[in-house]
This record gives C-alpha cells, sequence and structure tokens, in this order.
C-alpha cells in the first residue's frame, strides 16, 4: 500500500480568532491523536495538502513528519476526519489518528465491485447501495479496499455482506443481511414473471377439482 507524507509544523496558534488568522495565512489547522498519543495541534501548508488529499482515503497510511521546539517527529498515521466549509468546500481541519498495536480501529474501506453481472447482460440495472464498508480492523491489517466481484449476480439478485470474505482482522460492522448491491429486473421481465407465477397457480386451481373429483367417485363406487 502506497504511503503519502505530509509536512507538519507544531501549531501555537489556538481559539478561534488566532486559528482564523493561521488559515489566510495559507494554512490548515490539525491534531493528532491516538490510544499512545496526547492531543497535538499541528498546521500544514494549504496548499500542500490539496496537492495530494485526492490521493488520501481513511486507509491511506500516511508518514506525518513533524517539526517544531527545534526537534522532529516522524508519525505513522492516517486521516480520520476533515472538516470543510460549508460555503467554499475549502478544508477547515484536518484529525489524523496514529495507531498502536492490539487497539482496533474503525474506519470506512472503500469497495471497488468487479465485473459485469449477468442480470445487467439481460436487461437488469446495477444498483450499489454501499459504496464504502465500515469496518473494525487491526492496524497491521489495514486494506486499501475491498475487491468484490459481482459478475455472477443475476435478476433481482443482492449481495448480502454475509456473502463478502474480508481479509483476516477486518470485521464488517454492518449486519450480515445488509444489501451492499442489486440488480434490479426491468419492469417488463417482473410483469412476465408475475404473469408466469398467475397462470401456474390458475393451473393448479383446475386440476384440483379434479382429483377432488375422482376421489368422490372412487368413495361412492365402493
Amino acid at each position: 500500500m502506497e504511503e503519502i507524507k505530509l509536512e507538519a509544523q507544531v501549531r501555537e496558534e489556538l481559539g478561534k480568532r488566532p486559528v482564523r488568522r493561521l488559515r489566510k495565512s495559507g494554512y490548515i489547522p490539525a491534531v493528532v491523536y491516538g490510544p499512545a498519543q496526547e492531543p497535538l495541534p499541528v498546521k500544514l501548508r494549504e496548499s500542500l495538502v490539496e496537492r495530494v488529499f485526492h490521493h488520501i482515503t481513511e486507509t491511506t497510511p500516511i508518514k506525518l513528519v513533524i517539526t517544531g521546539d527545534g526537534e522532529e517527529k516522524n508519525l505513522r498515521v492516517f486521516l480520520k476526519m476533515v472538516q470543510r466549509d460549508k460555503v467554499t468546500d475549502k478544508i477547515v481541519h484536518l484529525d489524523f489518528y496514529v495507531p498502536v498495536k492490539g487497539h482496533k480501529m474503525h474506519i470506512n474501506i472503500p469497495i471497488e465491485y468487479k465485473g459485469k453481472p449477468i442480470g445487467v447482460e439481460r436487461g437488469g440495472m446495477l444498483e450499489i447501495l454501499v459504496e464504502e464498508l465500515p469496518a473494525e480492523v487491526d492496524p497491521d491489517k489495514i486494506v486499501e479496499k475491498i475487491e468484490i466481484d459481482i459478475s455472477g449476480l443475476g435478476l433481482g439478485e443482492s449481495l448480502h455482506v454475509k456473502d463478502v470474505e474480508l481479509s483476516e482482522g477486518i470485521k464488517a460492522m454492518l449486519d450480515d443481511e445488509e444489501v451492499l448491491a442489486v440488480v434490479i429486473a426491468p419492469r417488463k421481465a417482473v410483469e412476465e414473471e408475475v404473469e408466469e407465477e398467475e397462470a401456474a397457480a390458475e393451473e393448479e386451481e383446475e386440476v384440483q377439482p379434479e382429483v377432488i373429483k375422482k376421489g368422490k367417485e372412487k368413495e361412492e363406487e365402493e
């Protein structure tokens, strides 16, 4: 898994006004924390973050190089939270998490669906309901994404959480019956299926009285 490198500085600007001035000067305030890491306020150059941000997800390992007080600290972190401005959509704050072996992490793992479902080839429409899987993961077992082959999905068939084989150390936080993807049958196919079922039911009803009648005739003969 590719590691992204980011540089940060220890942040002395605390409070609303100093942080607001910090953003205007081209920095993004952030905090670094974890089970064995006391919350550490830091700041990152906005231009440097924007340059690599589209490559970063919750599962991307980040090498965070922090300088300050004449020291340099290298931490392996993961992006935990992103806050954006409601109007401009610019990043206004970042949370970085420092994992520790033995402490589970709760993250959303991107899902990549592979293959074209048989049901789609027969006129159905694929609907993806879950694009990221909420999971509990061991820090050393994190994967960049989960690949799922859906080529075998037929018309009207669904893929559930219980159908996905996860790697060791990864536990899904959704119910086993939760639907991840479904191939929706076209209305025409559904109507034809209903008509076939109705026709079969009518045929069965027509046969049933005949059986009863024969049974009565046999009783009368006796």
